[in-house]
């Protein structure tokens, strides 16, 4: 496992959130609505991979908040900090982890999942985005007693 930025965000509580490449129009407003709240806080760090579509839309809004971001990649770790990312990571707000030794420069399917799953196991609560069974986020789901779907 490599790692870059603040580490210390691993000591606050972690809030994993998840969110399939689809998702129900009726979960969007109350994803964003929950995005707005966790990012006013300055208590709790959100884990995610922020790759799909809705995960970026609630990164966009974590990053102009005072939450801690913990971003788990599927891919080795940057060598340089993305543009996106640099404002926030200077404030110390931002860690980065890629739990894979691979030095894979693109996700897999296989990378996605694993990095999922880490990003589930070192998170107090789960977040889902419009969750289903047949989801490959639904197994996930199971493993915590601490599940909110939005």
């Amino acid at each position: 496992m490599k790692s870059l930025g603040n580490t210390s965000l691993l000591d606050q509580r972690k809030i994993g959130y998840f969110a399939s490449g689809t998702i129900a129009a009726l979960s969007v407003l109350p994803t964003l609505d929950w995005a707005t709240e966790v990012a006013k806080r300055d208590d709790v760090a959100v884990v995610s991979g922020f790759h799909s579509k809705m995960e970026r839309e609630v990164l966009d809004f974590l990053l102009r908040g005072k939450c801690g971001i913990i971003c788990i990649l599927a891919r080795s770790i940057y060598r340089k900090i993305p543009s996106e990312f640099r404002e926030t990571y200077n404030a110390g707000r931002v860690l980065f982890i890629a739990p894979s030794t691979t030095n894979a420069t693109r996700a897999s399917r296989y990378l996605c999942q694993k990095r999922n799953e880490y990003a589930a196991a070192i998170s107090d609560d789960l977040v889902f985005s419009s969750l289903t069974p047949d989801s490959s986020l639904y197994p996930l789901s199971q493993q915590s007693r601490h599940v909110t779907l939005l």
